[in-house]
């Protein structure tokens, strides 16, 4: 797997990852994107992407994509900031989106949480059922806890990990629909996953499993025998 930075106002500590599995067929990049500096993602595959967490700036979006196909749109979790561009991507390039059922329940009240913040709701086309298989050979992992309907998307020695795990933190859980004790068995299920395993979070610089596991402040994998 090779992982590229857009320009962004905020980059990341470091902008690469030692310890990736090798031999990935994924090229990845982020775009941060918003007031939120939220982390899009293009999981790209030959000639095809999956885009991942379009929160705002479509057209810069699309730039990045650089006459790449859109396999389909993936949102981790359907806050505003995470979703803003999809509907305009989708028109764009005649994708799919594909969110968690869980989420789409709740888009009137996430909708209202962003009005309430002085931001306008997205509009957002229905969304396919998150099942456990994604296009071009990805997975999405249901990771409830920031959100009922959170997934994470995960690849070949990486896992996008929305709003659930951060570098050193974790997502807050005060928003509607969030629960802290499922978001620590959420965070304790990606542990289990090889300490390789890049963490590519919805906001912020990328770490691994492994890191986290060890040091992350709310929910090291010393938490996990509680839950």
């Amino acid at each position: 797997m090779s992982i590229g930075w857009a320009d962004c106002a905020a980059p990341p500590a470091y902008p690469t990852l030692k310890g990736v599995k090798r031999g990935s067929v994924y090229e990845v990049e982020r775009v941060v994107v918003g007031p939120l500096e939220t982390n899009c993602y293009l999981i790209c595959k030959g000639s095809e992407c999956l885009v991942v967490d379009p929160g705002a700036e479509p057209e810069r979006i699309a730039e990045r994509l650089a006459g790449r196909g859109v396999a389909a749109i993936v949102a981790t979790h359907l806050h505003f900031d995470h979703v803003g561009a999809v509907e305009a991507l989708a028109e764009r390039f005649r994708a799919p989106f594909i969110a968690h059922r869980a989420d789409w329940e709740l888009r009137e009240v996430f909708a209202r949480v962003a009005e309430s913040w002085g931001f306008e709701a997205p509009r957002l086309p229905e969304p396919s059922p998150a099942g456990a298989e994604l296009p071009l050979g990805l997975r999405a992992l249901h990771v409830p806890g920031h959100t009922p309907g959170s997934i994470a998307v995960l690849g070949d020695g990486f896992v996008l990990t929305g709003d659930l795990l951060f570098r050193g933190s974790v997502g807050r859980t005060d928003l509607p629909g969030g629960d802290w004790e499922t978001l620590v068995r959420s965070v304790c299920s990606l542990y289990e996953l090889p300490p390789s395993y890049a963490v590519l979070p919805g906001h912020g610089p990328p770490t691994t499993l492994g890191r986290e596991a060890r040091a992350n402040y709310f929910v090291p994998q010393s938490t996990c025998k509680k839950y």
